[in-house]
């Protein structure tokens, strides 16, 4: 069920192996690494896979989910606390062998990397770098047909424990067209620092605005349609299959909401023809 240290505060598996670690701040210092990824196929299955590792106090826990969610079913959830690799990354793919939860996901990219620091200041960082922003996604899950469509993937490193972020929503989307050639990725930080990124094919936009309904960048603007809801659930259902966590987190944080969605969605471009796509968003109200 994972390894869980007393007394050495751990020790967190890096998903950017490349990028060294901040020096430790004690021993209750906080480190979160993780890969998202997910697969839009045609037939209307999404797959959203996750990989993680958390360093704090003496916790250290790696942790992996999948969840299936096809249409008119509820969704299909597996997890596991079993020792395991984070995805394996090479020139434009990735793969991650989930043995645990019977899933395999292989990622073709089809654009570069983004990688962007969010936030660097006394409290800690959080780096985020898209590797595959558009890519063909290929997924196998036990019990279940393969799937096969569009998809993204990204990690992130967090040394700041999120109830410390000065954040109080989130929105965060991708949206891919339907021939993988292009590309929309939005992160949006309401609070007492609100920031907004917003990458059109890899490239930050010089302004940009975020809503609910829409992603303006430039010329460049993402219109959601209809949309379906995949999830909306509190931080306290999310780490229910982790109890060690949620003996530790505050209460606060485990009020957080989240809310996820897989929409239509069209870009507009100036006076090039809209191109129709599916983007997977979501909206987190931090407790």
């Amino acid at each position: 069920m994972g390894d869980r240290r007393k007394g050495t505060g751990g020790r967190v598996v890096n998903a950017f192996p490349d990028l060294q670690l901040p020096a430790r701040r004690g021993a209750d210092a906080f480190t979160l690494s993780k890969w998202y990824l997910d697969c839009v196929a045609p037939d209307g299955r999404v797959v959203v896979g996750y990989w993680a590792s958390l360093s704090w106090h003496d916790l250290a826990i790696t942790w992996q989910h999948v969840d299936l969610y096809e249409p008119g079913k509820p969704p299909r959830r597996q997890s596991s606390l079993s020792s395991s690799s984070p995805p394996e990354l090479g020139a434009n793919a990735i793969t991650w062998r989930a043995q645990a939860l019977g899933c395999t996901i292989d990622v073709r990219s089809r654009q570069a990397p983004i990688q962007q620091r969010l936030l660097d200041d006394d409290t800690g960082i959080v780096e985020w770098r898209a590797d595959a922003p558009a890519a063909d996604v290929s997924v196998a899950l036990s019990g279940c047909p393969p799937l096969q469509g569009t998809g993204y993937a990204e990690r992130l490193l967090v040394t700041v424990p999120p109830w410390r972020l000065p954040i109080r929503e989130l929105r965060w989307g991708r949206w891919i067209d339907a021939a993988v050639n292009r590309s929309v990725v939005w992160i949006d930080w309401r609070g007492e620092s609100p920031r907004t990124w917003v990458f059109v094919d890899g490239q930050l936009a010089a302004s940009a605005v975020v809503t609910d309904e829409r992603v303006s960048a430039g010329t460049a603007e993402v219109a959601v349609g209809q949309r379906r809801t995949l999830d909306a659930k509190s931080f306290l259902q999310i780490v229910a299959a982790i109890p060690p966590l949620q003996a530790v987190v505050p209460k606060s944080l485990l009020a957080l909401q989240q809310t996820r969605w897989c929409s239509d969605a069209t870009l507009t471009e100036g006076d090039a023809p809209a191109l129709d796509g599916q983007a997977i968003h979501e909206v987190v109200v931090f407790g």
